[in-house]
């Protein structure tokens, strides 16, 4: 994003201005303290004609040089768009929230569905956790899934 604001010769306070946000989050942007949230990035993405796979550096820096074609998917289907989001936003909240999103995901795909999984664990360190957790708290415990 730097090299973005540089090539556009702006000072951080005017591409903040730019954006709608302050010049201290434009400096945490560019120096890694922070990344963009989802409305951010859209108006980051808009503002330099760039598309935000490209600013979360899922893409490219030159569209000359040659990287493997990769299609994000799951159980061998590619995702839709607005999967493809849902996993960018995910990826901008901080580690503290993450676990809150499994929650909300898994209590939506149980109403549906009726059934009961336990899947964050797969994905993160939570063993002291569900170690410390009681047995009949009605939680499944990991590995269950």
């Amino acid at each position: 994003m730097k090299e973005l604001r540089a090539k556009s010769g702006l000072s951080q306070g005017q591409l903040a201005k730019e954006v709608g946000v302050s010049p201290g989050n434009v400096s945490d942007w560019e120096t890694g303290k922070t990344k963009p949230g989802y409305s951010a990035l859209a108006s980051l993405a808009r503002f330099f004609g760039v598309s935000a796979d490209y600013l979360l550096e899922l893409t490219p820096e030159n569209p000359g040089i040659k990287k493997p074609n990769v299609t994000l998917s799951c159980d061998g289907v590619p995702l839709a768009e607005s999967e493809a989001d849902l996993i960018a936003m995910y990826r901008l909240v901080p580690d503290a929230d993450k676990q809150t999103i499994f929650d909300i995901a898994k209590l939506k795909y149980e109403q549906s569905t009726g059934e009961k999984v336990s899947i964050y664990s797969t994905y993160s360190d939570t063993s002291k956790k569900q170690k410390d957790a009681p047995a009949d708290d009605g939680k499944i415990a990991s590995g269950n899934a």
